[in-house]
């Protein structure tokens, strides 16, 4: 891959933190699959990441508050999707016992760790046993996987032990105490038929290279790791058709993010649509292919817009092109008609309309001409709306 290739790719958003020292291991593993899957050597060979350390209501003492702690994780993915990132990735096992609720509130792809875990289980049948939070065993995320994956699942009574040598990531960095508390699990094993030990902690991925033994090792962490990047290096065209990201902007054409009042706000000022009813903005949206501008620093408020009525074969008109003024001078209106242009839809048409007061320099630069004067008629109503308001 090109730096250039590289430098085009969308920012990749992780929520971690839970627990606070399993990040900057989980962030040393993309790393490591940057360098692994395509080389990475340079600073400007890794992607845009952006890591958001969530404090989540969890406590190794206490039962699980689920409704406070689904509560935070939707919070924080929000917050992240805010900041403009192409897809996310929640670095923690137990988070994912409420995946399920919480993906359908976000407008990106929300990666699933325990689905790429399961999906790196040996082909060949393994007996496996699980070191894992409290949590995550008593949601079951795992051992329903390994079992409908065709594998054996040893359960080992070993919940106590894995609980505290968690609670010690927290606050030891002896690396002899690790080496010992890892020791003294794996002895468990001796007597069962136990070949394969699946981690699925971060915490305890953090402190794996203390973990020495001759059973197959799994760590779910690395899978996530792993994942995340074969998500980054797919070729853009896999990516959601009609949305475009740069910076922290997006525009798309999916039409339940537009803020029709946001639009009418704006375009019953403009000169070409003086008072324009809520209604009409509406239903003319509803029957074209609208591009919304958003802006995901500013709770995704819409900032720009476009309209294209077209029969997608022979004609379209590009109309209600606009960006919020304060965010002109930022080179978005250039983007927006790219994107226009640029949309697999309006590919191939015979001619492509529109009109303007001001902005003939613009549109100039890809491709539009003055029409010829003399061959187009049209009806045309001025100050419509203002007329309509006055009956």
């Amino acid at each position: 891959m090109s730096k250039e290739q590289i430098s085009k790719k969308g920012s990749i958003g992780i929520l971690a933190g839970m627990g606070p020292r399993s990040t900057a291991p989980f962030i040393n593993l993309v790393f490591d699959e940057c360098q692994k899957q395509y080389g990475a050597k340079d600073d400007i060979d890794f992607p845009k990441i952006m890591i958001y350390s969530l404090p989540t209501p969890f406590y190794a003492n206490r039962p699980t508050d689920h409704s406070a702690m689904q509560l935070a994780l939707q919070s924080g993915l929000n917050d992240l999707e805010k900041t403009g990132v192409s897809f996310i990735a929640m670095a923690c096992n137990t988070a994912h016992a409420y995946y399920s609720e919480l993906a359908p509130h976000l407008g990106v792809p929300f990666l699933d760790m325990v689905d790429l875990t399961l999906k790196a289980l040996p082909k060949s049948k393994r007996k496996m046993a699980l070191i894992a939070a409290r949590p995550t065993v008593e949601s079951e995320l795992y051992q329903k996987g390994i079992i409908n994956a065709g594998h054996e699942y040893i359960n080992m009574n070993w919940q106590s032990q894995v609980d505290a040598l968690i609670e010690s990531v927290k606050t030891s960095k002896d690396p002899l105490f690790f080496k010992t508390q890892w020791a003294k699990l794996l002895v468990q094993t001796k007597n069962t038929s136990v070949d394969t030990v699946l981690i699925a902690c971060l915490d305890l991925s953090a402190i794996i290279e203390h973990f020495e033994t001759d059973l197959l090792v799994l760590d779910s962490s690395r899978c996530l790791a792993a994942g995340l990047i074969e998500h980054w290096l797919k070729p853009t065209e896999n990516a959601k058709p009609g949305e475009w990201t740069k910076d922290n902007f997006t525009i798309t054409t999916d039409k339940k993010y537009l803020q029709v009042d946001q639009i009418q706000k704006f375009l019953s000022t403009a000169y070409w649509s003086l008072d324009i009813p809520s209604e009409v903005v509406k239903k003319a949206a509803e029957n074209s292919i609208c591009f919304g501008v958003y802006d995901h620093l500013n709770d995704r408020a819409q900032i720009g817009y476009a309209r294209v009525v077209t029969d997608k074969s022979t004609f379209a008109w590009l109309c209600d092109v606009y960006i919020d003024p304060k965010y002109r001078g930022m080179g978005l209106s250039k983007w927006l008609i790219e994107c226009v242009i640029d949309y697999p839809e309006l590919k191939g048409l015979r001619r492509i309309c529109l009109a303007t007061k001001d902005a003939q320099r613009l549109y100039a630069k890809y491709g539009f001409q003055p029409a010829d004067a003399g061959s187009w008629m049209e009806i045309k109503i001025n100050n419509i709306y203002q007329k309509e308001k006055i009956l």
